[in-house]
């Protein structure tokens, strides 16, 4: 009895269902992406040969060759926070838009009363203004904005960490105490060394003890 031969057929895949959800995956990024601003303003700071790099958690303050000063927080929720305690401390009502919108933004170099004016603005035209820095007294270094935005810095800063150990430890999840949120001063090398000494007694004020100071990268000398 002959052999009933079964017709070949070729394998096929559709690719259909696979380039709808890369499309998908594409716009669920496009539309929950935060892109941050242009910096304000752009330092050149002095030359070091140390490898160490910028810490990712860090409160920065920045001093531009003029002596003004602007602050930048990588970590968003400490960030918001400092930001709420900020507007309390000067009597400024906010609305949880308002935050999200100075979460979003790059450093900052305004006075209080200035800030939510230039969140309203459109990022197009947020680069138009020219920030006059925030206010510290070379002086007396307490009770001024800079003072104080250090200040809730490191309260904010220190209830992150515990936060983040606390539910580690719940969860017998492994912690690197390393991650804490570094706190540092990076100046251009034409800003004058007394602006340079006031900002860092603020740290001291408001009792940071330990900080870093940003500087550029240079080839070590040759031997």
């Amino acid at each position: 009895m002959p052999k009933v031969k079964m017709p070949r057929s070729v394998p096929s895949l559709d690719m259909t269902p696979l380039v709808d959800l890369a499309f998908l995956l594409v716009t669920f990024f496009i539309l929950t992406s935060s892109f941050r601003q242009p910096e304000p303003v752009t330092v050149d700071p002095p030359t070091s040969v140390t490898p160490d790099q910028i810490p990712k958690q860090v409160f920065l303050i920045t001093i531009d060759e003029k002596g003004r000063a602007f602050i930048d927080i990588t970590n968003q929720a400490v960030k918001g926070k400092v930001f709420k305690d900020m507007c309390k401390q000067f009597k400024i009502n906010i609305s949880d838009m308002d935050s999200a919108k100075f979460v979003g933004s790059s450093s900052i170099g305004l006075k209080m009363g200035e800030i939510l004016g230039y969140l309203d603005l459109e990022p197009s035209q947020r680069t138009k203004v020219e920030m006059s820095g925030i206010p510290y007294d070379t002086l007396g270094m307490k009770n001024t904005q800079l003072y104080w935005w250090a200040y809730y810095a490191r309260l904010a800063a220190k209830n992150d960490y515990e936060t983040r150990k606390d539910e580690a430890e719940k969860r017998k999840l492994p912690f690197d105490p390393t991650s804490a949120i570094k706190f540092a001063v990076k100046a251009d090398s034409k800003t004058k060394y007394d602006v340079v000494k006031n900002v860092i007694q603020i740290f001291r004020d408001v009792k940071i003890k330990n900080f870093e100071m940003i500087t550029g990268l240079e080839d070590a000398p040759a031997r």
